[in-house]
């Protein structure tokens, strides 16, 4: 197992989910999650958003998801983050690999958490490559500080060392 498919396994999403990633990237772990997401209902509008502020990542995740896209399950957009996305549709689950503007900023997390449902969680995954067990530490407990500013609930975190990789996850309050 890769680390991209161990982070779609850690947000256990559910098939009728509305999920967000920021920072999309080429679209590795969008692919594991829209794999689940396609055993759900279709409501007609996309159950996944990738967005991404490089047109170029864009448009590469846009390629390795072609199918879901064709299907209409997922869409990519390119676009900073955070920006006017009030408009959009609430999510169910938001997350972020190696985005450090939401372990580190308070405002980030507060932008992600408005494009929650009540209820709705943000996971924030982190490599760990040659980190030590304390410096792991150090950062998983600055991201929950961030996520906590940001107005939502530290749920989780862990980590697994055979993909280096680590996360937390936050809940919005319940409404």
């Amino acid at each position: 197992m890769d680390r991209h498919e161990w982070a779609a396994r850690t947000l256990a999403v559910r098939p009728g989910d509305r999920v967000l990633e920021i920072g999309a990237g080429h679209g590795v772990t969008a692919s594991h999650v829209c794999a689940e997401l396609a055993r759900g209902p279709r409501d007609g509008a996309p159950r996944f958003v990738g967005l991404d502020r490089s047109a170029k990542m864009t448009a590469a995740a846009g390629r390795r998801n072609a199918a879901h896209v064709a299907a209409g399950l997922a869409e990519f957009r390119t676009g900073a983050f955070p920006a006017d996305l009030a408009s959009w549709q609430p999510f169910d689950v938001a997350y972020a690999f190696n985005v450090r503007l939401l372990w580190t900023e308070p405002a980030a997390a507060r932008a992600a958490a408005v494009l929650l449902r009540p209820g709705g969680r943000l996971s924030v995954f982190f490599q760990l490559p040659a980190w030590s067990a304390a410096t792991h530490r150090e950062v998983a407990a600055r991201a929950a500080r961030t996520l906590a500013a940001g107005g939502l609930a530290v749920t989780a975190d862990g980590q697994d060392e055979t993909v280096e990789c680590g996360y937390v996850t936050a809940r919005t309050p319940s409404g």
